[in-house]
C-alpha cells in the first residue's frame, strides 16, 4: 500500500499554512518540496534520520527549497548514515551546495552521509528503484518539473508543481488517479505564472482523475475558491482543499 501525504498546501506566504509539501511512501520515502514552513510539517511527522530516501526539488523557489539546509543538517545531527538522492532542475546541485553554504556554513562539507543529485530538464524521465517519475514543463517563469509518479506500471499520482499548465503538462497529467495541482485564485485574479481555479477543475475533468487536491492557494482567495468549487459542474470527482496534514492511500 503507498501512501501520498499532503504535508503543507500553503502558498509562499501563507501566515497559517505550510509551503505546499508532499511525502510519498511506497518502495521509498521521497519528500516533494520542501520549503521554509513544510519541513517543521515532515519533523512531526517523522524524526527518524533515516527515514527519507530522496526529496524531489520542483523548482528553486525558496518556498519549495529553504527548508533543505535544517532537514539536513538535523539529520547529520541525529546521525544520518543512509545516502540520499535530491532530484531537481538543472543546476540544482549548485543552487543546493550555494544555499546550504549560505544557511549553515561549511554547509555540504558537514553532511558525513552521501548525497547524489539527479538534474532532470523537464520533459525527462527519473528512476528510482522502481518508481517512474515522468515530467514536465508548466510556465512559471523558471524551469519547473510537473510530474507523474508510476511505480510498478502502476500511475499513482501527479503533481502540478508551481505555473500555468502547458499541452505538455495537462498530457503529463491524463491517467492520473489522484491530481495534486495549484490553485491560486479565481480566474482572472491568477496572474501570469500561476492557474486559476476554472482552469485547474478542466485540468482534472480532462485528465480523467478521481480526486484532485486542490494546493498552493493564494491566501485571501481560499475560501472564494471554496465557494466556487461547490458551485461548479465541471469536475465531477472528489475536490480536496486541505487545510492541515492529510493523507491518500493510492493503492
Amino acid at each position: 500500500m503507498s501512501t501520498l501525504t499532503i504535508l503543507g498546501s500553503g502558498e509562499a506566504f501563507d501566515p497559517q499554512l505550510p509551503n505546499t509539501s508532499l511525502l510519498y511512501q511506497g518502495s521509498q520515502n521521497v519528500l516533494i518540496d520542501c520549503g521554509f514552513a513544510a519541513v517543521q510539517a515532515l519533523w512531526r511527522r517523522s524524526l527518524d534520520p533515516e527515514f527519507l530516501d530522496a526529496v524531489l526539488l520542483s523548482h528553486n523557489h525558496a518556498d519549495h527549497t529553504f527548508g533543505l539546509p535544517a532537514m539536513l543538517l538535523v539529520a547529520q545531527t541525529a546521525n544520518r548514515q543512509k545516502p540520499l538522492t535530491i532530484i531537481g532542475t538543472p543546476n540544482t546541485q549548485q543552487y543546493v551546495t550555494t544555499l546550504f553554504d549560505l544557511a549553515y556554513t561549511p554547509g555540504m562539507a558537514r553532511l558525513k552521509f552521501p548525497v547524489s543529485f539527479v538534474e532532470c530538464t523537464p520533459g525527462e524521465t527519473v528512476t528510482l528503484g522502481s518508481i517512474t517519475i515522468k515530467t514536465a514543463l508548466p510556465d512559471h517563469g523558471i524551469a519547473v518539473l510537473s510530474t507523474r509518479w508510476e511505480e510498478s506500471g502502476a500511475t499513482l499520482f501527479a503533481y502540478s508543481a508551481d505555473g500555468k499548465a502547458t499541452p505538455a503538462s495537462r498530457a503529463l497529467f491524463k491517467g492520473a488517479n489522484v491530481l495534486v495541482h495549484e490553485c491560486y485564485a479565481l480566474p482572472g485574479q491568477e496572474g501570469p505564472v500561476h492557474t486559476h481555479v476554472q482552469a485547474v477543475l478542466e485540468i482534472a475533468a480532462a485528465s480523467g482523475a478521481s480526486t484532485l487536491i486542490l494546493v498552493h492557494q493564494q491566501t485571501a482567495q481560499r475560501a472564494l475558491i471554496a465557494n466556487y468549487v461547490r458551485g461548479q459542474e465541471i469536475f465531477g470527482g472528489q475536490v480536496l482543499q486541505p487545510d492541515g496534514v492529510m493523507s491518500v492511500n493510492l493503492g
